[in-house]
């Protein structure tokens, strides 16, 4: 949390959803992993393989938004984006329809080796964020200038940190990933909650192979996600003794029913455009949630 609420880089009203930084070296894999929480790409590709300031993401009308130093917004279109100056903005806010977003805001952060990205611009955005989850690339998971960063800023993050060793697919023998993740795990032993080697690629890819997704790794890392952010969610409600996190949604369902805001069926989805990417991720639509109520029921009734 920034000392100075005028140097804060993002509003941060009381009652928001949880925050989530996206962090790490350049071609650490945060831009595949956005695509994989997104269900599409959240920029343009010519303005992704551009260095940006850092990029607010929220649930909303698609549009987007550059916010300079003195906090005036200036509204942009997309293609606009990579003529963004990193010297006069503050950072960029893109709105889109994703059923992540509904869930949590994100944060993608520039690469930490980018030159033109200041030491406090790294430590504000940790203190508006909630969570961090660090993109460390397989082959040289790790470094120093990874642990010296981490060293400097994770004492301004409020919750649950998360480490994924990205592209673990790159370690052909065994014997060479379980090397690796030992030493991951023994020099950042207490500095992330957890760690998950994944495969981003593969998980891209999957579709709706179960098995391929499970495989990457990234199942257990989107799980573990939400489990984090509705224990973080201001409007979840407290889980009692003996009752799981999936009890704690259908609370928040049933509790939104009761003030006039049914769950309607959710449409089909659109057939895969080019260009659009429909990887699994991050969701709870309407169609699953009211199936598993109707499955609770049905256990509860079997129980009694």
């Amino acid at each position: 949390m920034t000392d100075d609420p005028n140097n804060a880089l993002m509003p941060a009203p009381a009652g928001r959803k949880p925050r989530v930084a996206l962090m790490g070296e350049f071609s650490a894999g945060k831009s595949t992993l956005c695509n994989i929480l997104l269900g599409r790409a959240p920029l343009p590709m010519r303005v992704t393989a551009t260095r940006l300031p850092p990029v607010l993401m929220t649930y909303g009308t698609p549009g987007a938004a550059v916010i300079d130093m003195d906090g005036k917004r200036t509204e942009v279109p997309l293609n606009a984006l990579d003529d963004v100056s990193f010297d006069d903005t503050r950072y960029i806010h893109v709105t889109m329809e994703a059923d992540t977003l509904a869930l949590c805001d994100l944060i993608d952060m520039p690469g930490i080796s980018d030159p033109n990205m200041p030491r406090n611009m790294w430590e504000t955005v940790v203190g508006e964020a909630d969570h961090v989850v660090w993109c460390t690339h397989a082959t040289q998971a790790w470094r120093q200038s990874e642990a010296a960063i981490w060293d400097a800023v994770r004492s301004r993050t409020r919750y649950e940190n998360l480490l994924l060793v990205t592209q673990f697919d790159k370690l052909r023998a065994q014997k060479d990933r379980e090397r690796v993740l030992a030493r991951i795990r023994r020099e950042t032993d207490g500095l992330f909650a957890q760690v998950f080697p994944v495969s981003l690629l593969e998980a891209l890819h999957a579709e709706e192979d179960v098995d391929v997704w499970a495989t990457s790794g990234v199942a257990a890392f989107c799980e573990h996600l939400i489990e984090i952010l509705m224990r973080s969610a201001p409007d979840m409600p407290a889980l009692e003794d003996g009752l799981t996190e999936t009890d704690a949604v259908f609370a928040a369902i049933e509790r939104d029913e009761a003030m006039g805001d049914p769950i309607e069926p959710a449409e089909p989805e659109a057939p895969a455009q080019e260009g659009v990417i429909r990887p699994r991720r991050v969701r709870l639509n309407a169609q699953s949630a009211n199936r598993r109520r109707a499955e609770r029921q049905q256990w509860s009734g079997a129980a009694e």
